[in-house]
């Protein structure tokens, strides 16, 4: 534990009840959208449309029902309900993933130019080129799927005796670079921990060196683990270790990292993103620290509620700590929580593809009922990440 409220190692996470394994957004109210087959639907949750529920509800997920579960995600604009939500047909119609899914050209505001992509060094939502998670079935717990947030990276330390181990989290954004906490690459960390020297990508299970599920009578595994080293370290030039204020650091890899269904970008929110609001559900996953033991092996994820920032504000400042609008709180109910191991780590929003919204930076302790933990908005940073982005 780097600090006593700082989060180094892992998710506190009790039974979930039932987290799933294709998450999407939240939704009570039925709003208007239009099915991959082009017909008239409404955005609700996957339990409230049985022509979908019933057609994908306990089987393995083929590529084209992946494909198309993915052209059916919605994010309503007031998610009250349960995950995941679909566009439901309202004839009821089931779907036919035999027909290839053509995906509707967005007629929003104007995003993923030049500037905001950096001239193509990131990849761009609009095209499907990032923060896409479908995992093999519709149910989980709280174990991720074997494939699902396949953007989630783990940081790698070397000590003085030059022994190794993984501590914090990060996301990749792009084939050469992670986003991560400023505290897990400078600072106390290099005195608990060691000196950054490498990233994984794509693991799932960290006790086995082939990572394989059984699914039904069939048995799916995961391209073994990217390990790549570290080109070099950008922590924010303002980071402030007391106060952990401007949390956020990118890390250059030193190899260009070739995607695959195991491995893939999260998005970065463009000018169209629309910031989370108290109650709106997101996700965090790591491999830190659980209520069944000290560190997970296993990838894990846990839905969190966005708390009232004024609020969290309030309560933090009973121990002397400042909350800026460059952070978002996230969490509060008991027992769960991101934890040790899980700094750097993502704080996802769905808006029809995942968004990395926040950072995983502190918290008072893990997992205390009405005590929220505190990320990093990647929103209020992305002139510098982009600044910061080179080939």
């Amino acid at each position: 534990m780097f600090a006593q409220n700082r989060r180094n190692n892992g998710l506190q996470i009790p039974a979930v009840l039932a987290l799933l394994i294709l998450c999407i957004g939240v939704s009570h109210q039925q709003q208007g959208c239009t099915t991959p087959r082009q017909l008239r639907g409404n955005c609700v949750s996957i339990y409230g449309c049985e022509s979908i529920l019933s057609f994908f509800n306990g089987r393995i997920l083929t590529p084209e029902d992946r494909v198309f579960l993915q052209s059916s995600q919605c994010a309503p604009t007031n998610p009250t309900g349960r995950q995941p939500f679909v566009c439901c047909p309202t004839n009821g119609e089931q779907p036919d993933v035999t027909v290839p899914v053509t995906t509707p050209v967005s007629t929003g505001n104007r995003v993923g130019n030049s500037g905001e992509l950096v001239g193509g060094l990131l990849p761009n939502p609009k095209k499907n080129e990032c923060g896409v998670s479908i995992g093999m079935r519709i149910y989980g717990g709280e174990n991720a799927d074997i494939d699902e947030f396949p953007w989630l990276a783990l940081m790698q330390y070397e000590n003085r005796r030059g022994e190794r181990k993984y501590s914090c989290g990060g996301s990749l954004i792009n084939k050469r670079y992670v986003l991560t906490a400023a505290h897990c690459v400078i600072g106390e960390v290099e005195r608990k921990e060691g000196k950054l020297v490498g990233v994984r990508l794509g693991e799932y299970n960290t006790d086995s060196e082939i990572d394989c599920v059984q699914e039904e009578d069939e048995q799916i595994c995961a391209d073994p683990p990217i390990d790549t080293g570290i080109e070099k370290v950008l922590p924010h030039p303002q980071y402030d270790e007391p106060s952990h204020s401007n949390d956020i650091a990118l890390v250059r890899l030193d190899k260009t990292i070739v995607f695959s269904d195991f491995v893939q970008p999260v998005c970065l929110p463009l000018s169209d993103f629309r910031p989370s609001r108290t109650d709106d559900v997101n996700f965090v996953t790591g491999f830190g620290r659980t209520l069944k033991g000290k560190r997970s092996a296993i990838k894990q994820k846990l839905g969190i509620k966005v708390y009232d920032h004024d609020r969290c504000r309030e309560k933090y400042a009973t121990q002397k700590a400042v909350i800026t609008t460059n952070q978002i709180c996230a969490g509060g109910e008991f027992a769960k929580d991101s934890c040790h191991g899980d700094s750097g780590g993502p704080l996802m929003k769905l808006q029809r593809v995942w968004f990395l919204e926040g950072v995983v930076s502190y918290g008072n302790r893990c997992g205390l009922e009405d005590w929220p933990g505190i990320y990093t908005h990647v929103p209020a940073f992305m002139p510098w990440v982009r600044s910061n982005i080179v080939a």
